[in-house]
């Protein structure tokens, strides 16, 4: 079955299939092929030997993409602009962002607000991190949400990127995503080390580690596979500082100054107020870490809080505030203080 075969099937003349055989194209030739033959995880291999039938396309490039998997049905909509309105009178410059598939108002904003769908960033993190040189076999992702799918986290976790001989321990590379459409989040995809042991997904201390950017902007593939290519390297920095901060001495009573500081205290109109229960809690991860007084242990109590996030409402949203809080304590002159001196 060649390009003709394929073309008819999937409802193409030829030369249009030739004339447009470009990547972001053959994604969604891929996922037309896919729900054609109505494709599952139990049909992996008559998957790949169908996809055999796409001449000229090397099998590895096949193999990358079906790793990283298509965006869920849930969080692939267009997101749609209505005008605000108040007892029937139109509120200038003001408009609702709607769910269309649950006809729900998801966020708001002004007119320069136009939220895309979360497909077309998810399309080209998937294209750029192909032609980045990743090791992406065997790669597992995993989807969140919140505010009614107004926003999405991802995470992918690429096993055959290790750091065991630079860390010392069991732990591999892992990505994170976060995108929105009610302009809770900016996009951003970061890097980061996985501990095997424990999960956690260790903050990268690195500066050029991740991209942010407004979730209105378009991703580029290149410039996301030029970024992601540096990781792997970046990353082995931030495994030798880890291996320093080993040695770096922080008593019990120093960690919890430390935590009383920065992390469970907050600003109100009278000043900084400590929030007990929360130092409580932190002082118990912290006597959980079997890692001696260190600031090796110290980090692992900081990333621990990003990583297992408990909420009585929506967990993804909290964690995103927590990462959000935690990484800017790490990347703070008082923890780098405290870690390296």
């Amino acid at each position: 079955m060649g390009h003709v075969s394929v073309a008819y099937t999937l409802g193409l003349h030829p030369s249009t299939l030739q004339r447009r055989w470009k990547v972001p194209f053959f994604l969604s030739v891929v996922t037309r092929v896919s729900r054609l033959f109505q494709f599952n995880q139990a049909a992996s291999c008559n998957r790949e030997a169908t996809l055999t039938i796409l001449k000229g396309i090397p099998m590895n490039a096949l193999t990358n993409i079906a790793t990283l998997p298509a965006l869920p049905e849930y969080l692939d909509f267009n997101p749609k602009r209505e005008q605000q309105t108040r007892n029937g009178v139109v509120v200038t410059g003001k408009w609702w962002t709607v769910n269309p598939n649950t006809d729900e108002v998801i966020g708001d904003g002004k007119r320069n607000h136009s939220p895309k769908n979360f497909s077309l960033m998810w399309d080209s993190l998937r294209q750029g991190l192909y032609h980045s040189g990743l090791q992406l076999d065997s790669a597992t992702t995993k989807f969140n949400s919140y505010n009614n799918n107004a926003g999405m986290t991802a995470q992918i976790v690429l096993p055959n990127h290790d750091f065991v001989k630079a860390l010392g321990e069991p732990s591999c590379l892992k990505i994170r995503i976060v995108d929105s459409h009610d302009q809770s989040q900016r996009r951003q995809i970061s890097a980061m080390i996985m501990r095997l042991a424990c999960l956690n997904g260790m903050v990268s201390m690195a500066e050029n580690t991740s991209l942010s950017q407004l979730h209105t902007q378009g991703s580029n593939p290149e410039r996301i596979g030029k970024v992601a290519s540096t990781w792997p390297e970046l990353l082995l920095g931030d495994a030798a500082k880890m291996q320093h901060m080993r040695e770096v001495k922080v008593s019990r009573d120093d960690a919890q100054i430390f935590y009383s500081t920065h992390v469970a205290s907050h600003k109100t109109r009278t000043g900084m107020t400590l929030n007990k229960a929360m130092l409580d809690r932190i002082m118990g991860i912290h006597d959980s870490y079997r890692l001696g007084d260190t600031a090796y242990r110290l980090y692992n109590v900081l990333t621990h809080m990003s990583t297992h996030v408990e909420s009585r409402s929506c967990t993804t949203k909290k964690q995103l505030v927590m990462e959000d809080k935690i990484g800017s304590i790490i990347k703070g002159d008082a923890f780098k203080e405290l870690a390296f001196g």
